[in-house]
C-alpha cells in the first residue's frame, strides 16, 4: 500500500511538472500572438485617416498610460497576494475588448475608451508575466534558466511583429478594421490558453496593500544603482514609444507606399530579435554601467537622427531603439527576481512600470503639442535634452557602483 502511494505521489510530481513546463510552451506561444498585433506597422495612420490630430492621438494613447498607472500597481498586489493566472487571463481579455471596440467604432471618444482597455491589459499582464514565468522555473528547479527563457520569449514576439508586418499592411489595404478583427480573435485564442495555465507553487504575500507597495519599493531603493537602472530604462522605453508616435505618419508624408511599410517593420523588427538574441554576448562582454551608457547613447543618437526628417536617419532610429528593447526587459528581470521574494515580485516590478508609464504620458504629450503647434523637429530636441540629463545624471551617480551590480548578475 505504501509503495502504490509513493507510486502515485511521484505520478503527481511528474504530472505537475508537465503542467509547468507546459506554462512555458504556453506562454511562448502568447508572446508570439502578443506580437501579432495586426494593426501595429499601421495604428497610427488609422487614426489620422479617421480624422484625429496628433494632439488627439496622443490623448488615445494616454488613456493606456493613465489606465496603466491606476491599476498597475493593485493588479501587481492582486498577483502576488492571490494569482498571477487570474490577472494573465484579464489582461487577454481586456486586450481583446481593445480590438472589438476599434472594430465597431469610428469616433474619438471610442478610441479612447478602447486604449483604456489597452491600458487595464498593460496593467494585468506588465511585470505579472515575468514573475509568473521566473514562479514556474523556479517550482521545476531551473531558476538560473529566467534570463535564456525571457529571450526565447522576445524571440517569439518579434517573431510575431514581423508576422504583423506582412499580414497586418495587407489585410489593412483591403479593409481597414480588418487587423483589429483579427486581433480580437487571436487574442481570444490567448484567453483559452490562459485559463490552461498551472498556477506554481510559491510563497504569497500576507502584508497590507499599502505595506507591500512599500516593501516593494524598499527593495528597489535599497540596490542604488539598480533603481538608477530602472530610470534609466524607463527613459529608453518613453522615448521609443515618442518616436513611433511619429514613425508612420513620417512614413507616409515621406510619400513611402504602404506596400514597403510591411519591408520597415520587418525590418526594425529584426533588430529586436538581434537584441534578444545577443544579449549574453553584451552581458559577457560589456559591464553593467557599459550597458546601460549604450542604451542611452542610442536614445539620444535615435532622437536626433529622427529630427533630420532624412527617411534612412527616422528608420535607422526606429531600428535601434528596437534592438534596445529587445534586451533591456530581460536585464530589469533578472537583477529583480534575485533580489525579491515570489511574495513582492509583481509589485516590484509594476513599480518599474509606473516609472516607465509615467515618463512615456508626459513625455508624448510634450512632444506631440510642440509637433502640432511647431514640429517633429522641436520635439525631437526635447526627448534628445531628457535622454543628455538622464545621461549626465547616470554617469555622475553610478560611476564607481559598476562592481556591485556585476558581481549580482553572475550570481
Amino acid at each position: 500500500m505504501i509503495r502504490d502511494l509513493l507510486a502515485a505521489l511521484g505520478q503527481m510530481n511528474k504530472t505537475d511538472e508537465k503542467n509547468l513546463e507546459g506554462n512555458i510552451k504556453k506562454t511562448c506561444l502568447i508572446s508570439l500572438v502578443d506580437g501579432m498585433w495586426f494593426p501595429f506597422p499601421i495604428f497610427i495612420i488609422f487614426f489620422l485617416q479617421s480624422g484625429m490630430s496628433m494632439t488627439q492621438v496622443g490623448l488615445i494613447l494616454g488613456a493606456s498610460y493613465i489606465m496603466s498607472l491606476l491599476l498597475d500597481i493593485p493588479s501587481s498586489i492582486w498577483a502576488d497576494k492571490y494569482s498571477r493566472k487570474s490577472l494573465l487571463i484579464m489582461g487577454n481579455v481586456a486586450f481583446m475588448l481593445l480590438n472589438v471596440i476599434i472594430f465597431l467604432s469610428n469616433s474619438f471618444e471610442m478610441f479612447f475608451l478602447a486604449f483604456c482597455f489597452n491600458g487595464i491589459g498593460t496593467a494585468c499582464w506588465t511585470g505579472i508575466l515575468s514573475a509568473f514565468v521566473y514562479d514556474t522555473l523556479l517550482s521545476l528547479g531551473r531558476e538560473k534558466q529566467y534570463e535564456q527563457t525571457q529571450a526565447k520569449l522576445l524571440k517569439y514576439f518579434f517573431l510575431g511583429r514581423i508576422i504583423a508586418a506582412i499580414v497586418g499592411v495587407y489585410i489593412y489595404s483591403i479593409n481597414p478594421k480588418m487587423p483589429f478583427l483579427l486581433s480580437a480573435l487571436a487574442n481570444f485564442a490567448c484567453v483559452i490558453w490562459a485559463f490552461s495555465f498551472k498556477e506554481p507553487t510559491r510563497e504569497k504575500s500576507i502584508s497590507r496593500s499599502f505595506d507591500q507597495v512599500k516593501e516593494g519599493l524598499f527593495y528597489l531603493l535599497k540596490h542604488k544603482t539598480i533603481w538608477n537602472t530602472v530610470i534609466v530604462f524607463s527613459v529608453v522605453g518613453a522615448i521609443w514609444d515618442v518616436l513611433f508616435n511619429y514613425y508612420q505618419p513620417f512614413m507616409q508624408a515621406s510619400g513611402i507606399p504602404l506596400s514597403y511599410f510591411s519591408v520597415v517593420y520587418i525590418f526594425v523588427s529584426i533588430f529586436g530579435l538581434l537584441g534578444a538574441s545577443l544579449y549574453q554576448k553584451m552581458k559577457s562582454k560589456i559591464d553593467w554601467k557599459g550597458i546601460m551608457l549604450v542604451y542611452l547613447f542610442i536614445d539620444l543618437v535615435s532622437s536626433l537622427f529622427f529630427g533630420t526628417q532624412i527617411a534612412v536617419l527616422v528608420i535607422l532610429s526606429i531600428a535601434l531603439l528596437t534592438f534596445a528593447s529587445g534586451s533591456f526587459d530581460i536585464y530589469i528581470g533578472g537583477i529583480v527576481h534575485k533580489i525579491v521574494p515570489s511574495s513582492h515580485r509583481a509589485t516590484t516590478l509594476s513599480i518599474r512600470s509606473q516609472m516607465y508609464m509615467l515618463f512615456s504620458l508626459i513625455l508624448i504629450n510634450i512632444v506631440n503639442f510642440s509637433a502640432d503647434h511647431s514640429s517633429i523637429s522641436v520635439g525631437m530636441l526635447i526627448s534628445a535634452s531628457v535622454v543628455l540629463i538622464a545621461l549626465l545624471v547616470f554617469v555622475r551617480g553610478n560611476y564607481k557602483k559598476v562592481a556591485a551590480i556585476d558581481s549580482l548578475l553572475q550570481e
